[in-house]
């Protein structure tokens, strides 16, 4: 079925339709054998996909009756008699009662059944975090436990989504926007601590010492602060970024630049250890506009230079998943020769390696690519490491085996263990719709 795998905003799986329906994935298979709401199939593995459209169209049939859950009346979907399953929660009566007291979703269904900007859930760990979610709706709020009531997160808490101490983004003379702007990108630390002790293990270090370019919030410079390394610089653009840099961190505020990495002076820096970064991934995201190269904002292709005028011991540069995509292929070979010889003086040993920082403890679901490279090594070196990488995992998907890792930690597990700021509203799945 031509247009399927690319699921973005039009389809979503049959776990995602459940949540916004209040029902079970077992309901949604039964409506699916009788024709009363089709199916569509994953052309590649054949799974369930519901058609976004399709379920605007089955919960604006409800909006006649905003006073009773949808899992508790009958829907009129195409002509179909549809009688969605009763809740069989104890303690419902008190349950409805609390719920009433809520305000109602203020989202319309466009907006609420867009997987763009649907809440995260509480049950599992978060989907990636961004920059964007600094905007309205984004994916920044929460559905509660039951599903039932959905609030906005807040800033600290997108912090300890992403594995920053909150201290980070608190006390500072910005808004709760370019907070989120500033910490939605990084690199999650406790990731970046198993990477940098992993590199530690397998390199003697000459100089102890790390640059640290398009710095963000520091997510990489905490795994170089970690293993011991001192920096000599974390040059980072926005302005922005620039308090969250300094606040409540390990290193000398005086270390961070607000520059251009392409007309920042490296040379004075000397010999370094460690260099790295997480070079902008709009130009390669899969959200994005995917014009790679030819987007102004890709410093990838400056890399090689700044390797060869620096000559660390080892390099550490970030990137999205999408930079492995077929369309891109070309471009990363292209990038990786050219870092195994940067210059007629330096020679490196690269390997790329895929990463999710929920495997590290992280509440959130974050794939990354990272290149790492080692000087007058074999590319063999870089492969161990991330060798040791993997198997410093300590948590997993919970619907594979291993007992010896733990499931993945999920946004619950964290909220739960601070206290409720409220600020709930009732979620479109339960209360029928509301007006945005």
């Amino acid at each position: 079925m031509t247009g399927v795998a690319t699921l973005g905003r039009d389809f979503v799986t049959i776990g995602q339709a459940a949540e916004i329906l209040n029902v079970t994935e077992q309901t949604l298979r039964n409506w699916d054998r009788l024709g009363k709401l089709v199916a569509r199939r994953h052309p590649i593995n054949g799974y369930r996909l519901y058609r976004v459209g399709d379920l605007h169209r089955m919960l604006r049939s409800v909006e006649r009756d905003t006073s009773e859950p949808i899992s508790q009346i009958a829907i009129n979907f195409d002509q179909a008699e549809i009688l969605v399953e009763e809740r069989s929660d104890s303690g419902s009566h008190g349950l409805d009662a609390e719920l009433g007291a809520l305000p109602p979703c203020h989202w319309s269904a466009t907006v609420a059944l867009d997987p763009k900007h649907r809440p995260q859930d509480w049950n599992r760990p978060s989907s990636t975090v961004r920059r964007d979610w600094r905007k309205y709706p984004q994916e920044a709020h929460v559905l509660g436990p039951e599903h039932d009531r959905y609030r906005r997160l807040t800033v600290e808490e997108i912090a300890l989504l992403q594995g920053f101490d909150p201290a980070v983004v608190t006390g500072l003379d910005l808004t709760d926007r370019q907070r989120i702007a500033g910490i939605g990108d990084a690199v999650p630390p406790p990731l970046a601590r198993t990477l940098l002790r992993a590199i530690d293990a397998s390199w003697e270090w000459q100089d102890r010492s790390t640059v640290e370019i398009c710095a963000g919030t520091g997510g990489l410079a905490e795994g170089a602060a970690a293993i011991g390394l001192s920096h000599k610089a974390l040059v980072e653009r926005s302005s922005h970024c620039e308090p969250l840099l300094k606040n409540n961190r390990s290193w000398e505020p005086s270390a961070v630049a607000i520059d251009d990495v392409r007309s920042h002076d490296f040379k004075k820096y000397g010999r370094i250890g460690l260099l790295s970064g997480g070079p902008p991934c709009q130009p390669w995201s899969a959200s994005g506009r995917r014009r790679g190269s030819l987007d102004e904002r890709d410093l990838l292709g400056h890399l090689p230079e700044l390797v060869n005028d620096l000559g660390p011991e080892v390099f550490l540069f970030e990137n999205v998943p999408g930079l492995l995509s077929e369309s891109n292929a070309a471009y990363l070979d292209d990038l990786v020769r050219r870092l195994r010889n940067p210059g007629p003086s330096h020679r490196y040993g690269v390997v790329a390696g895929v990463l999710n920082a929920a495997d590290f403890g992280v509440p959130q679901l974050r794939r990354r690519v990272f290149l790492l490279g080692f000087r007058d090594a074999p590319s063999s070196l870089a492969s161990t490491c991330f060798n040791r990488v993997e198997a410093m995992r300590t948590h997993r998907d919970p619907k594979l085996p291993g007992a010896k890792r733990l499931p993945w930690i999920t946004v619950g597990d964290i909220l739960s263990r601070r206290q409720d700021l409220g600020g709930w509203r009732r979620w479109i799945g339960v209360t029928g719709l509301s007006g945005s």
